[in-house]
């Protein structure tokens, strides 16, 4: 203490604030005030976006500095003091602090969970924010001069010091080793003879690579020349850009161009996809044409290859950054330009804890970075058309595919009244059989996964239901299992009625894995490849089928929604939708949007090459308004006059919507707290908002909790806000319940 006392006469405090006001990963919406030590004000120029060890009840947490002030407003004896740094410099910078702040207000989520959802896992539990070391080998004088023949019965040795040898100047990286599938314990053998060392170096490149420019670039049709100049335009500046092109109208080669010239100026660039399937196909087309460092970001990669991606990215390394959702939090030195491919997708929500939609963040990015942001889809959300249609968004439009090929014909095929084979009609089985008698591909389109979607008992009526759920269990044949694709929960396949003790059981409906058993049987010469998520669990599964595809000339392809995003398959010919009426009848008001936008995505995988394509949709309403109008006269007219019903309905994007959700495992508990709190918000706020409910969701109960909703919409969005921020403190003051769980869902995707 005396040699503090003395230190505090002779230097300067570097950290001049007394109190820091933290973030920790808690669901408490304030900042927690924690007294700076002098001894660590004397050692440290203490930055809002460091991190910090603190006291926090009986445990000690990570928490991200805020802000520093000169006051708090507890009491001496209230305060904590700060334990240790963990930065040196800060792993936030101010912008992504300010656009987490913004977040945290926006979608009424605890700012320290915003905070940390924006750091890689290993950040968030306190690692260094530094590179990986690894293990780099390289041949010695006596490995030169050695004679390989010695080594003929050791073969892994051999296969080491050979590749040694041939990659002398470079050396071998652990990724070059595990390409050339070398063993590690091999390269020991070979040290401790002298004829190899290693060096321990830190990890500074992504695997990710390019060197060198391969492809030509195509020559740009006049409407991608006039949206690729426009683009240009806006670089340098804030600017929302809608690219609203055709399946196959050439997008990507849009962003190419753009992506380019932005690179050329020494600039980072942020490619946000919604499904992890879609990065290795994005990364393929980049890596043939852009001579740069590429980091992919998303969920199927390891901690550590997370946070070395963060930092490539954060250090100004790499330059073109590829992820999904999340990656709108990735940290960049100079970022010129964020695209968000695919952009009405729904994955771009979050569906739990912090509800945020990665489209929206990133334009808000964008305003803060004052750079352009490109939003690109063949079917806009009709929100993003909205925002084009009142000239907020620029609205670029591609209307001819790229090439010699041309959009693929629509054709209704009537279910009623056939005699169908597992849900194919006749026709559409010819129509596949000529397709494949010309060497063609088909794509078979079912959003369902399984074997079928229901077990039965013939004798009963028994039907085979989730325990927590109100749902019934998945069959899965090959698995062997029943599965509800609600809850996650299984069990195994059951052979006997538990309520008669019958065996005489069987499915009702069909999946994927039925589809592709039929089609096996009846195409017996072709083979038939499955994409959906259960044959893709595997990493790099989903990469081998594509490659399959690509090889073969006729094959038959069968999937759900994974099948419709972006993929390039120049043999398909015909598409097949077996159930194109999914979404006409649904209580949610964005079901039609999004029956349009799969049909349509998945009839875009139909004649992409020189072969013209043909799209089958199979319906037993072929006279609806809604199948008509996709058909006869394509997307923009359908969506701009779902549009208009929107407006007459007062629903979004022309009203501000937000729901809030509460389970419990009490069936009545939820409901009542929602008519607790909708008598609270009458009382408390006089803003002009329309509350709905409390109302049951369609499935009350999910993985064993009792759901309610109550929804509140208004025409001006802060009159929202204002009676969410009362909703907020309402729940705040509930907190200590915990048999109760609340969420506030700002914008909602979801509304039933």
């Amino acid at each position: 203490m005396n040699q503090e006392v003395a230190q505090a006469h002779s230097e300067p405090l570097l950290t001049s604030e007394r109190y820091a006001r933290v973030a920790l990963n808690v669901p408490l919406a304030s900042l927690f005030d924690y007294q700076i030590p002098k001894a660590l004000a004397y050692r440290h120029r203490l930055e809002p976006g460091m991190r910090v060890k603190v006291p926090f009840g009986p445990r000690h947490m990570v928490g991200v500095i805020v802000e520093l002030s000169e006051t708090t407003e507890l009491a001496p004896e209230q305060l904590k003091a700060l334990q240790g740094l963990l930065d040196h410099t800060p792993v936030i910078e101010k912008k992504m602090l300010d656009l987490c702040s913004w977040a945290a207000r926006y979608y009424h989520h605890p700012i320290g969970e915003v905070v940390f959802h924006a750091l890689p896992t290993l950040l968030r539990k306190g690692d260094h924010a530094e590179f990986r070391q690894e293990t780099w080998w390289f041949v010695t004088e006596a490995g030169k001069q050695f004679d390989l023949q010695k080594l003929k019965n050791a073969k892994r040795q051999f296969a080491f010091l050979d590749a040694a040898r041939q990659h002398e100047s470079h050396g071998l990286s652990p990724h070059l080793c595990s390409l050339l599938d070398l063993q590690t314990n091999a390269g020991k053998a070979l040290a401790e003879k002298g004829l190899v060392r290693f060096e321990e170096r830190e990890f500074r490149r992504a695997q990710e690579t390019h060197a060198h420019q391969k492809q030509v670039p195509p020559t740009l049709n006049p409407e991608q020349e006039q949206a690729t100049q426009r683009l240009l335009k806006m670089c340098g500046q804030f600017g929302c850009a809608l690219l609203d092109g055709i399946t196959g109208s050439g997008k990507t080669e849009v962003f190419l161009r753009l992506m380019d010239q932005l690179l050329r100026d020494d600039k980072q660039i942020l490619v946000m996809v919604p499904e992890i399937g879609l990065t290795p196909q994005t990364l393929r087309r980049f890596e043939s044409r852009l001579e740069t460092d590429i980091v992919l970001m998303h969920s199927n990669m390891s901690d550590r290859e997370r946070l070395d991606a963060w930092l490539l990215a954060e250090r100004g390394d790499a330059k073109v950054i590829i992820g999904t959702r999340s990656a709108v939090f990735v940290p960049t030195q100079k970022l010129g330009l964020i695209i968000i491919d695919e952009e009405h997708d729904a994955s771009y929500k979050q569906q739990d804890g912090f509800r945020y939609h990665g489209r929206d963040l990133a334009i808000k990015r964008a305003q803060a970075e004052n750079i352009p942001v490109l939003l690109a889809s063949a079917t806009p959300s009709y929100e993003s058309l909205h925002n084009a249609a009142s000239k907020k968004f620029a609205w670029l439009k591609l209307r001819q595919r790229a090439g010699q090929a041309i959009l693929p014909t629509m054709e209704r095929v009537d279910l009623r009244g056939q005699s169908l084979l597992k849900g194919f009609s006749p026709q559409t089985l010819e129509a596949m059989r000529q397709c494949l008698q010309r060497k063609e591909q088909v794509l078979v389109f079912l959003n369902r996964r399984g074997y079928a979607p229901t077990l039965m008992c013939h004798q009963c009526g028994w039907i085979a239901s989730c325990d927590h759920c109100d749902a019934n269990l998945t069959v899965h044949k090959k698995a062997n299992k029943l599965h509800c694709h609600h809850c996650d929960s299984h069990q195994a396949m059951l052979h006997q009625c538990p309520e008669c003790h019958s065996h005489e059981l069987f499915t009702v409906g069909e999946g994927t894995e039925q589809i592709e058993g039929i089609l096996n049987e009846v195409f017996k010469e072709t083979p038939v490849l499955r994409i959906d998520r259960d044959s893709t669990q595997r990493k790099s599964a989903l990469t081998q089928i594509t490659q399959k595809i690509h090889e073969h000339d006729q094959a038959i392809l069968v999937g759900t929604q994974m099948l419709a995003k972006g993929h390039h398959f120049p043999n398909v010919t015909l598409v097949v939708i077996m159930d194109a009426d999914g979404g006409l009848f649904s209580a949610d008001f964005r079901a039609m949007e999004r029956t349009a936008q799969l049909i349509i995505q998945v009839a875009g995988r139909a004649g992409r090459a020189s072969k013209p394509g043909r799209v089958l949709l199979q319906t037993y309403h072929p006279e609806h308004a809604a199948i008509q109008c996709l058909c006869e006269q394509g997307y923009e007219p359908f969506a701009l006059g779902g549009l208009k019903e929107r407006q007459q309905l007062m629903l979004p994007p022309f009203f501000h919507q937000a729901i809030i959700r509460a389970e419990a495992k009490d069936e009545y508990a939820a409901m009542q707290a929602l008519n607790e709190l909708r008598d609270w918000l009458s009382l408390s706020t006089t803003a002009p908002i329309a509350m709905l409910g409390p109302y049951a969701a369609i499935m009350v109960r999910k993985a064993g909790q009792h759901r309610a909703l109550l929804s509140l919409k208004a025409a001006q969005r802060a009159n929202l806000h204002e009676a969410l921020a009362f909703a907020s403190q309402w729940l705040e003051l509930q907190a200590k319940n915990h048999k109760i769980r609340f969420a506030i869902d700002v914008d909602p995707l979801e509304t039933y």
